[in-house]
């Protein structure tokens, strides 16, 4: 666990040392988050949440990274481990349309996944592009490998869907809605972030969100919904 939050943090000190390397016309977009949680007295519970994204804006392509990790313990005794990734390529076609390749992958023991890669390609539409709203659509298709707890494997053929809003409510805050969904004959994963973030400076920011994860079919024993409630300290640079 700690050398995962270990490379977050490295990658995030990284990318402002790679940017200078690109041409002016060239855009760098990134922001990393952190919020801990830790009770003492009758109850001993640590909670950790971290995560990164890093969005280069090139001419013709857009490169977005994103990582995050969550871990919790009771006691000394872990009770959530999770770790995702993903990194998705865009080919601008117009200055709204798109072609994606998305790679991604999760771990996730406490739902019954050891591991789930998945590679997709498919198009994408900014609907919406205002300076106090932005509201892009994705959709496309591609494989999906996971590796259950219980030592069994599928590979299968996914749909995957996607959305994301940005609406700023006011000078210092923003309201930020994602959905996405992903499934095949192996069953559906769907996820709903609901964020409000507010800005406390040029690179400093809160954030409150609200997590919605959902799978149609998981192990015997594991629940089919996760739901995460986070107050995070964000950095923007």
């Amino acid at each position: 666990m700690k050398f995962i939050f270990t490379l977050l943090m490295i990658c995030s000190l990284a990318m402002p040392a790679l940017a200078a390397d690109v041409q002016p016309t060239d855009e760098w977009k990134n922001s990393s988050e952190i919020g801990a949680l830790q009770t003492s007295g009758n109850t001993r519970t640590l909670t950790l949440n971290a995560k990164t994204r890093m969005s280069h804006e090139g001419r013709h392509l857009r490169d977005t990274f994103e990582a995050s990790a969550h871990a919790a313990t009771d006691r000394n005794t872990t009770t959530a481990e999770k770790y995702t990734a993903s990194l998705q390529e865009d080919w601008k076609i117009t200055d709204r349309d798109y072609l994606l390749l998305r790679i991604g992958f999760i771990t996730d023991r406490f739902s019954g996944f050891r591991r789930r890669t998945s590679e997709t390609i498919g198009y994408g539409r900014d609907l919406i592009k205002s300076d106090t709203f932005k509201w892009n659509m994705e959709l496309g298709g591609g494989l999906r490998q996971s590796k259950l707890t219980n030592n069994t494997s599928n590979n299968e053929s996914i749909v995957r869907g996607s959305t994301r809003a940005l609406w700023q409510i006011a000078d210092s805050a923003t309201l930020i809605q994602k959905l996405s969904t992903e499934g095949g004959k192996s069953g559906w994963a769907s996820k709903s972030v609901t964020a409000l973030q507010q800005k406390i400076n040029s690179h400093l920011a809160s954030k409150i969100s609200l997590t919605l994860e959902h799978n149609s079919k998981v192990p015997t024993g594991r629940k089919k919904l996760d739901i995460e409630t986070a107050i995070t300290l964000v950095v923007n640079y």
